[in-house]
This record gives structure tokens, C-alpha cells and sequence, in this order.
């Protein structure tokens, strides 16, 4: 399958760059081409409108950055595990660590992402796109630029579960409910699953509820061995399948409608409004054309990921004299957070059963496991625990365990305009002032203890320690800064993403979350993004289409 990058890239390359300013403007237009933002090019095409979908991703010519290209594809070259079929392990090792010294000269924060040496192509330039800490808070922002999103990038976990009524309605009064009845994303969930075309199982477990799976998995012996330990040991910890999918090509299925126009290399700096106080479109620096750029639409969807999102809203007005679009609410750019994350690595023994190289994402899932390792301490809010085990050589496996743990959502944790520091293009760069609570800081104490039981469980010799919690943003699944609220005083959207200051522009990736949940958040902004496009062509007199499910290259053990 034609990957979503080399989709956006013929689908620009189709655009006429006179017909973007064109009066005439277009139906809706998408800011972002990532998980959310491909989704909702493809749902809103299928409704019939006429789409244009701006993503910040760009792969200059070569000889204007010869040395920068070239270093990037020889790491990922390096860093690709079918390497050690050709090279001696030693000369992968000592290329890696020349080959990474370089690369991390202008990607000094990317390169610290695990995924990172598999495709650094795809992550920004640190040195073009700055943003700051407050002192004593340092945050991580991975940010990636390639059309599909994070999950594209290799080597990315692909986790997919649904949020439980708990997430939605938490009772302890740390956060608030979200503006919607939790059943009434479940048919939006079901629509995404279809499209992604999960593997994994179904438990009946409240605390993950169960997903609509199109490939049913069978066991490995060393997944089930794994599984009676862990339950032998802790007879209240389930142990599921963890539920992944190789990434959509949303892109190509929205080009197959004939509806779909791209530009890539747009840094969208703002969303404008008419004279009604309406999105009518956006603006952006185009790095191929070297100026400012407009194109109109009466519906905008800003999908370029929390951070960038919140930015882009701070810079939007819908008149010269108005506050940013979200401020009177108080909650723009407030209540950031991101899985609190503690990771442990080490060598274990042989595994059982035939050797088998597991797809990205295939892993043990152990939801809510605080749940057995410290009873009643965390109430609606823990953590769960991705286990990997993978046939290494000889007798010898890799053990991996990474625990995600709910953030508590607090407006202290935040992102503001730097009063004078830019981007490369000229656009005003982001301080982030975030860091963990107290509360925060007590989960990930029981986080690696629970990462050590299991380790010494598995009789893994550790390589990594889970001696602490990784720096914020490291997780890459932050969320908040745009909340959505039941009323325009307590958040940014409505309870369909829809801006309450500027109706027509909606935000619908994770931006969105008013709290976060222990889960991965991608199912969760798939289901909102494909909510809030029904309700965008509704309002313009249509509905979606009838997806059809997708071929997928999963395939059972």
C-alpha cells in the first residue's frame, strides 16, 4: 500500500498553487495530516465537500541540505533491525553512535524519542522550531511531521483502546466530565475500529471496553506463559492482547473521491474569521513559495496536535480587537499533560514456542495494574503496563515494560507565546511550563516497583532501571490546552470540538481532552475527529458516507 506521505506528496504536486487563493475557496479546509487530521480529510471528502488539507511536513530539495539528509537516512538505515542480517553487530553499533552524535547537533530534543534512530527524517528541526521551559520544568515536545502521524513512524507502540464511562465522568473532582454522555461515541469508536482494522481480542473488561476486532489474535506459548504468571502472582490483574493496527492511508482513500486538494510545506500561523465572527478561512507561510498565504473555507478543522493547535488558536482573532479565540474561558493553553512514563529494558531468557518477530505494536496489556500492585491507593485515576518480550539470540529474549500513567489535569501545567522569541518562518515560538504534581510524582514511586515485580517475574537481567519517571512530553501523548467544556465560560470547545468564539473551526486532536485517561489517546481523537465531521456536514446540509473496512497487513501468529 502507497504510504500517506508519498499520497500527500502526489496530491500536492496536483494542486495548482493559483487555485489555494481562489475566491472561490473550498468547502472545509484540514490543518495537519496526522492521525486525526488525514481522518477527517477523508471523512469530509466522502461527504462531498471539497477539502484542502495543509500539512508543516516538507523534505527539502537535497542540495539545499546534503548533509542533514544524507546523515538521516544513514541512521535509520543502521538503526533498521534487518540491518543485522548484513553488518556485524559491531559496525552497526559504532555507525549508530557517529551517526546519532551528528544527528542530534540540530535535533537535540527529538533525538531523545525512542523512535527517533528509525526515521529522523520525520521529526522537526530543533534549531528551526524553538520553544522554551520554565526553569526547573523541562519538557520534552516530540514533534513529528510526516503525513499519518506518529503512528507512521516505525517502531511507534500502535496502541488503540477505548476510553471507559470512568474516563468520561470521573467521580473523585479532579477534573471535569466531558460534555457528552459517554455513549454516544460509541458509534464513532465503532466507525474508526472499521477503518483501522484492529487486531487483538475481546475480554469483557470494563476498564477497557471492548473494541470492534476485525483479526481475532491466537496466544503465542510465550504470551501465554507470561499471562498465567503474571495472574499466578496477582490473581486481580487481567492480562489482554494489546489492540494495534498498521497505520491507514486515510490520505489515498480521501484522494479517491476526486474532492481533495493538498499543500505541504504550510505552517499554518492562524485561522481567520469573517466579519460574522465565522471561520472563513486560514493563513500560512509556505516554504516552497517563501511567503504568506491565505486560502478560505467556511469550515476549518485544526488537527496539527496540542501544542501546535493551542499556538495556532493564541495567534487567531476574529477581529483585530478581540482576544485569541478561547480566552475568555480562561482554559486556552492551560491543563497540558502527558502520560506519566516510567520504562525498563533488559535481556531475559529463551522464550517458548517457534521464534516469532512480532509487528509493531503486538504486546501483553495490563490495564489499570496498579490496581493489584496497590490496592485502592488511585482511585479513578492509575496507570497500565505494555509488556514486550521478543526472541533475541541463542537463549536469550529482550524484555522491555513501559508503564503510562494518568496525568492529573491542573492549570498551573501550561503553554504561552514567547513575547519574542520565533520559528524560522517568523511565527512566535511556544514556553511550556510543565512539570508533575505531587500526586503525580507518588504514582510513578509505585509505577517502578510494579516494573521491577515484573521484570524479576520474567527473570530479566536489567538493562534500563525504572528508577524514575521520564522527562514530560517524553510519552508523546500530551494532551489538553484546548479543552472542550458544556459552557463557553469553562472551556475552548463545545461538546462536538467546535470552538465556542468561532463557530465553524473545530479541534479535534488531543488538545481537546479535558483529563486523559491511562490509554493511549489516539482511538479516542479518531472517534472525536469522525463526531465532529458528521456535525460539519450536517450544518452544511449532508451527513457522512458508509466507510467500508480496508485491507490491513496484520497477520495472526
Amino acid at each position: 500500500m502507497t504510504s500517506p506521505d508519498k499520497s500527500l506528496q502526489a496530491i500536492s504536486a496536483r494542486t495548482p498553487l493559483d487555485m489555494l487563493e481562489a475566491s472561490a475557496g473550498f468547502d472545509a479546509i484540514v490543518i495537519g495530516a496526522g492521525a486525526s487530521g488525514s481522518l477527517a480529510a477523508r471523512l469530509l471528502c466522502e461527504a462531498g465537500l471539497k477539502v484542502l488539507i495543509l500539512d508543516a511536513g516538507w523534505r527539502a530539495p537535497f542540495f539545499t541540505e546534503p548533509f542533514q539528509q544524507a546523515t538521516a537516512m544513514s541512521i535509520a538505515r543502521l538503526a533498521n533491525p534487518h540491518a543485522l542480517r548484513f553488518l556485524p553487530p559491531r559496525v552497526i553499533y559504532k555507525g549508530r553512535q557517529v551517526l546519532k552524535a551528528l544527528g542530534r547537533r540540530r535535533q537535540p530534543v527529538q533525538s531523545t524519542c525512542y523512535a527517533w534512530e528509525r526515521d529522523p527524517a520525520a521529526f522537526v528541526d530543533d534549531l528551526d522550531n524553538p520553544y522554551e521551559t520554565a526553569e526547573g520544568r523541562d519538557y520534552a515536545w516530540l514533534r513529528t511531521r510526516k503525513a499519518g502521524g506518529r503512528v507512521c513512524v516505525p517502531g511507534h507502540g500502535r496502541q488503540y483502546y477505548r476510553f471507559s464511562e470512568r474516563e468520561f465522568d470521573p467521580q473523585d473532582g479532579l477534573s471535569p466530565a466531558w460534555p457528552f454522555a459517554p455513549e454516544e461515541l460509541a458509534p464513532w469508536y465503532s466507525q474508526a475500529e472499521a477503518l483501522l482494522q484492529l487486531a487483538g481480542t475481546q475480554e469483557g473488561i470494563s476498564d477497557v471496553p471492548d473494541s470492534e476486532i476485525a483479526h481475532a489474535l491466537t496466544p503465542t506459548e510465550a504470551e501465554i506463559e507470561v499471562k498465567a504468571k503474571i495472574e499466578a502472582r496477582w490473581p486481580d490483574a487481567p492480562v489482554i492482547a494489546g489492540r494495534f493496527a498498521a497505520p491507514p492511508n486515510h490520505i489515498e482513500a480521501a484522494a479517491a473521491t476526486g474532492n481533495l486538494h493538498a499543500r505541504r510545506g504550510a505552517l499554518v500561523r492562524e485561522v481567520l474569521a469573517g466579519t460574522d465572527g465565522r471561520a472563513c478561512g486560514v493563513a500560512w507561510h509556505d516554504r516552497e513559495a517563501g511567503k504568506r498565504m491565505e486560502a478560505k473555507a467556511p469550515i476549518v478543522f485544526c488537527c496539527a496536535s496540542p501544542l501546535e493547535s493551542t499556538r495556532i488558536l493564541m495567534l487567531s482573532r476574529p477581529t483585530l480587537a478581540d482576544n485569541p479565540i478561547g480566552a475568555r474561558s480562561g482554559a486556552l493553553g492551560k491543563y497540558l499533560m502527558d502520560h506519566i512514563l516510567v520504562k525498563t529494558e533488559g535481556i531475559g531468557p529463551g522464550l517458548p514456542g517457534k521464534p516469532y518477530a512480532p509487528p509493531d505494536g503486538r504486546c501483553s496489556f495490563l490495564p489499570r495494574f496498579d490496581r493489584a500492585i496497590d490496592p485502592g491507593s488511585w482511585g479513578d485515576r492509575g496507570f497500565g503496563v505494555q509488556l514486550y518480550r521478543t526472541p533475541g539470540d541463542g537463549d536469550r529474549s529482550w524484555f522491555t515494560a513501559v508503564a503510562f500513567g494518568e496525568m492529573v489535569p491542573d492549570a498551573a501545567n501550561h503553554v504561552r507565546l514567547h513575547p519574542t522569541k520565533k520559528d524560522a518562518w517568523g511565527i512566535p515560538s511556544l514556553v511550556i511550563d510543565a512539570g508533575l504534581g505531587t500526586r503525580d510524582m507518588a504514582m510513578t514511586k509505585v509505577m517502578s516497583q510494579a516494573l521491577y515485580e515484573l521484570a524479576d517475574l520474567c527473570e530479566a537481567n536489567l538493562t534500563l532501571p525504572p528508577d524514575g519517571p521520564a522527562t514530560p512530553g517524553t510519552s508523546a501523548h500530551e494532551c489538553g490546552t484546548a479543552r472542550m467544556a458544556a459552557r463557553p465560560e469553562d472551556g475552548v470547545l463545545d461538546a462536538f470540538n467546535q470552538c465556542w468564539d468561532m463557530p465553524g473551526l473545530y479541534v479535534t486532536d488531543a488538545s481537546s481532552f479535558p483529563s486523559q485517561g491511562f490509554q493511549n489517546p489516539t482511538l479516542t481523537v479518531m472517534a472525536l475527529t469522525a463526531r465532529a465531521c458528521d456535525h460539519a456536514a450536517r450544518e452544511k446540509g449532508g451527513q457522512l458516507a458508509p466507510t467500508a473496512p480496508e485491507a490491513s497487513a496484520i497477520e495472526d501468529a
